[in-house]
């Protein structure tokens, strides 16, 4: 039996393994990573809560911080998440559902520090993603500054 028969990579999907990632795929995969640090925020704030209780149970309020609190906490844990993401398996939860991977120049993972400086690239700059719309090897800005691809790879690394 031959290496191609055995695998459980979908015949129709080989033709796309290793190509640049579109906007479609690449922003269905953004949607659920930011659904992802949504829902992180949400246990961190009852986490927050639980522990303010359990300290002071009679003088207990549920916090409400202010709403650049939040956007800052959230800018915090997606840069977190992005970085360590791409830094150890070069994919996040929604880019492991498409079957994204992000690579640098020689389809090599990215060094901490170059997933770093991506991650803080993409969440001040997240209208950078638009970028592949125009350009033709289908790279955002963040890709072409800092030689990166989004590649769709279905395999585990």
């Amino acid at each position: 039996m031959s290496h191609d028969a055995a695998s459980a990579l979908p015949v129709e999907a080989r033709s796309f393994q290793q190509r640049r990632a579109g906007i479609v795929t690449r922003a269905l995969a953004s949607t659920v990573d930011f659904v992802v640090v949504g829902l992180a925020l949400v246990v961190l704030y009852a986490l927050w809560n639980a522990t303010a209780f359990l300290i002071d149970p009679y003088g207990f309020a549920f916090a409400k911080p202010a709403q650049l609190e939040i956007l800052l906490a959230g800018e915090l844990l997606l840069l977190a998440y992005f970085t360590a993401s791409w830094a150890t398996t070069g994919r996040t939860y929604g880019a492991h559902l498409m079957g994204l991977r992000v690579v640098g120049p020689r389809d090599n993972a990215l060094p901490w520090i170059k997933a770093l400086v991506r991650s803080i690239f993409c969440v001040l700059f997240p209208f950078g993603l638009l970028w592949v719309l125009v350009n033709k090897e289908n790279r955002s800005l963040q890709d072409l500054v800092l030689r990166t691809s989004v590649i769709y790879d279905w395999r585990p690394r």
